[in-house]
């Protein structure tokens, strides 16, 4: 049978990009990024399931499906506020609660993995959140072992229905103002035939809980192409212009998500508080680096491990934590997981830190994020058992993920963040300050993340090893 393009997540961040594709049994093929071609995941394989579905015509049909999207499709909005027009459910204490064990849990996990894959030196940088809300996304169109392993992955083997209902009220409470902007959007875009009906389940689901748009697209005309790239570049403010070159006539689905954030600090750095020092890397490499320095009101002190808290102007905090020296950073990071990584920002101490952070710019590219994700449990979806029949019917061949790639960049400077991801600050604490001045210089490898202060989420986390210029 000849290879196919059956479908593709692409999830796009501020500065960078993230996809998982969904390709046929056949074979597997490339993720057409902008800048780089990224292997991607494929559907396919015709089943006698498939054949049946498609007689019996238990989705959409081709007509009905255009009538559905018009009253499905919703303009991407931030994350605060959304197009549906109930508002989201609380979901129970209980669920809540798992849910942010769960969703910490995975974060930490992917982020170790991401980190053990690469060499001591380089830079890891990863949205465990977006890649959460995307994965999730799909979990509803799976079914069976393809979708217990994604449940058991993603949120400790909660219920579909209650990660849907806890990611979208998550997804409503984060801070979107002017000094500490988030938006995120999701899209469907489908090859509108006769031979691939979505389900119209999912696409309501897809609709309801994530916001997505629903595009019906000719995938064989290249104005498609033009459509998907220049809604990625609204959403993300012009930061990503361009995410896909082509699509193959026989490419059938791509679901998007962009994300773009923005923040000032709390307190903007000063000009005479920014100086040029040395950041020595993990190899022992010293380089130039420009030095911000200022005065912070939440130390951390944990097992091998100094740190503070920078709060941005609402809603986020950047969390800093630099291992004691003679731990390797991977070590150090080895050693996390998301109970620890909470307990070490929950317990952080109201005394003064003469703190030193290097402005800096970095970028990072996971082209085959399946590899983690497999470790860590999420298996059958990545082969030809996999059942994705809850998404679509392709009358051509059965669905399974192929490939996942992550893309993102974050650039931290004077006046605060712009990253490639959903970000996270906590607010000052007004309580007397205890103790004498600590202070914590981010001059060799360190762990940064964005967290949300109400969750103590990290949304965006990143290992940095090697800065600055010779």
């Amino acid at each position: 049978m000849k290879t196919q393009w059956i479908a593709a997540l692409i999830m796009a961040t501020a500065l960078g990009v993230c996809c998982l594709g969904i390709l046929p049994a056949a074979g597997g093929g490339r993720c057409p990024s902008a800048n780089n071609a990224t292997t991607m995941p494929a559907f396919a394989q015709i089943t006698p399931h498939a054949e049946q579905a498609f007689a019996a015509g238990e989705s959409i049909q081709a007509a009905q499906l255009a009538k559905a999207n018009k009253k499905l499709s919703a303009q991407a909005t931030t994350i605060k506020t959304t197009t549906n027009a109930t508002k989201p459910k609380k979901p129970t204490k209980a669920q809540y609660r798992a849910f942010k064990r769960a969703s910490a849990n995975f974060s930490l996990e992917l982020f170790k993995r991401c980190v053990r894959s690469k060499s001591k030196k380089a830079n890891v940088t990863i949205a465990p959140m977006s890649v959460m809300n995307a994965l999730a996304l799909t979990a509803n169109g799976a079914k069976g072992k393809t979708a217990a392993q994604m449940r058991k992955v993603l949120g400790d083997g909660a219920l579909m229905a209650h990660m849907n209902k806890s990611l979208r009220w998550f997804n409503s409470r984060l801070t979107n103002v002017k000094k500490a902007r988030i938006s995120s959007a999701n899209s469907i875009w489908y090859h509108d035939d006769n031979s691939l009906i979505m389900r119209k389940k999912f696409l309501l689901r897809a609709k309801k809980y994530y916001s997505a748009e629903i595009n019906p697209a000719d995938f064989s005309n290249s104005e498609t192409v033009a459509d998907i790239n220049n809604w990625v570049s609204e959403k993300t403010n012009s930061m990503i212009k361009k995410i896909i070159q082509q699509l193959d006539p026989t490419d059938r689905i791509a679901i998007i998500n962009a994300l773009y954030f923005d923040a000032q600090w709390r307190e903007p750095y000063e000009k005479e508080s920014v100086h040029t020092r040395t950041f020595t890397a993990s190899n022992g490499t010293k380089r130039k680096v420009k030095m911000m320095y200022s005065t912070e009101y939440k130390y951390i002190e944990g097992e091998h491990v100094r740190g503070f808290i920078k709060p941005y102007a609402r809603g986020y905090s950047y969390v800093a934590l630099l291992p004691e020296k003679g731990l390797s950073l991977k070590k150090f990071v080895s050693t996390l997981d998301g109970d620890a990584f909470r307990k070490l920002i929950a317990s952080a101490q109201n005394q003064t830190v003469r703190a030193g952070l290097p402005k800096y710019s970095l970028s990072y590219t996971n082209e085959g994020m399946e590899k983690q994700l497999s470790a860590m449990g999420i298996t059958a979806a990545f082969g030809k058992k996999a059942n994705f029949s809850r998404m679509a019917v392709d009358k051509k061949g059965n669905l399974f993920i192929g490939s996942v790639a992550h893309k993102t960049k974050i650039d931290v400077d004077e006046q605060g963040t712009k990253a490639a991801a959903v970000t996270a600050v906590m607010a000052r604490n007004s309580s007397a300050f205890i103790g004498p001045i600590k202070k914590v210089t981010l001059n060799r490898p360190f762990v940064y993340a964005i967290v949300d202060n109400k969750t103590k989420l990290p949304v965006f986390i990143g290992a940095v090893n090697t800065l600055g210029e010779n």
